[in-house]
């Protein structure tokens, strides 16, 4: 078998191959269960310092700065070719107005309804800190009858560097991102789009591709991303599903995405959903539709320290508004927003217009749903009193979770 792995980075000035480079190293170069230990070196012939991989220009990247790293054969027969999507080169020229801009909307909420519990603690340091900024800079402007204490004008300056420094390093570079990403205010429209189109022909290519004899190249394509890539990664996916949704037809009876159905329904009508289950079977149905001859060859999606958690206040007005872009189909959910069919009497994330169809016959999903296909992990460090842990990331369960459903 031979897959591929994408990786996407996070926010800030990311450099070309840094993130792969450093994930290529930690899951693949130093682990070594994943081959025979007493195989020589295939460079040198010699002892093993870990597992081999070579970095190869690839036309599929559409960049000559990035590289396709591709590994020796491992202890299953597997081969493993690494790709970085790249995209900090197109998030330049943030600027202060666009941080300004989304602060003030994080800052003028109604605490008891926009702001949600998790992050309200986070909330009040923000608010903290620009009453403080505001404080500093009114007593700076204050007038005087007598200069202040040289000691004063000392502190004062180190504030006034220290603000300057994080506004500048911090705030705009690193955050600017986030703003001008998450926002889709006119002067980012056309930033997000060349994001995630850019992000869409890649996976495109990759599910597509033919090796030298003609077959399929990949056999499966596992999407890893971190911080605001996994909401740059999260937005492609959708579009990508939405581009193969339409292929899945088949004439044959789809048993195994029958019972994924069923699982989710049952998961409603009680509230538990057991996740090692759900993503048995998700693999059994994904692997049912590829025998069928669908396209689609995603199979997993793992987000690493993800934003997501705080969707409601990140890509949504409210809790409400995000369930109500959930529910239209807006943002895809796992498990897929499921809708009712008045042939079958049950709910489906997969529609047919056969006129005495059956649930298990012939369904085509909608386009929202790449999670009854693909494997969602989520993988966080818990934040307590934002002391220990990561403050932006979190379970993404409650994120997408709907009314009348699991999340």
């Amino acid at each position: 078998m031979k897959q591929a792995i994408v990786i996407m980075h996070g926010m800030g000035e990311q450099v070309p191959m840094s993130t792969l480079n450093s994930f290529v190293h930690s899951v693949w170069t130093t682990d070594d269960s994943l081959v025979d230990q007493g195989k020589p070196d295939p460079n040198t012939g010699g002892t093993r310092d870990g597992n081999a991989s070579w970095a190869k220009p690839d036309s599929r990247n559409n960049s000559t700065e990035l590289r396709r790293v591709t590994t020796e054969r491992d202890a299953s027969g597997n081969y493993t070719d690494f790709y970085e999507y790249y995209w900090a080169h197109l998030m330049q020229g943030n600027t202060w107005e666009h941080v300004k801009s989304w602060i003030q909307d994080l800052l003028l909420r109604n605490p008891f309804t926009r702001v949600p519990a998790r992050v309200f603690h986070a909330w009040l340091v923000l608010w903290l800190i620009a009453l403080v900024v505001i404080a500093v800079t009114l007593y700076g402007m204050w007038p005087k009858e007598d200069a202040p204490e040289p000691w004063v004008s000392f502190i004062l300056s180190l504030i006034g560097l220290g603000l300057a420094a994080f506004v500048s390093n911090v705030l705009i570079k690193r955050f600017g991102d986030v703003a001008r990403y998450v926002k889709a205010w006119p002067p980012n429209v056309a930033k997000r789009h060349a994001i995630r189109q850019a992000g869409v022909d890649l996976l495109i290519r990759l599910i597509d591709s033919k090796d030298s004899n003609g077959n399929e190249e990949y056999e499966r394509i596992v999407v890893v991303a971190h911080s605001l890539g996994t909401i740059v990664a999260y937005d492609i996916l959708g579009m990508v599903f939405d581009h193969y949704n339409g292929k899945f037809g088949t004439s044959k009876n789809q048993p195994e995405r029958d019972k994924l159905e069923q699982m989710i329904r049952d998961a409603q009508a009680s509230g538990k959903l057991d996740i090692d289950a759900f993503q048995v079977q998700q693999a059994a149905t994904l692997a049912e539709a590829r025998d069928h001859g669908a396209p689609w060859k995603i199979t997993d999606f793992v987000t690493l320290g993800s934003p997501l958690t705080h969707a409601e206040f990140l890509m949504a007005e409210s809790l409400e508004d995000l369930r109500a872009r959930q529910a239209r189909r807006n943002l895809p959910t796992c498990p897929p927003v499921m809708e009712y069919d008045g042939t079958t009497k049950l709910q489906h994330f997969t529609y047919s217009g056969k006129a005495d169809r059956k649930p298990s016959d012939p369904r085509t999903p909608h386009h929202a749903a790449a999670f009854g296909y693909t494997r969602w992990t989520n993988l966080f460090s818990p934040e307590k009193y934002i002391v220990t842990g990561d403050l932006i990331s979190g379970p993404v369960g409650e994120a997408s979770a709907q009314k009348g459903r699991v999340g």
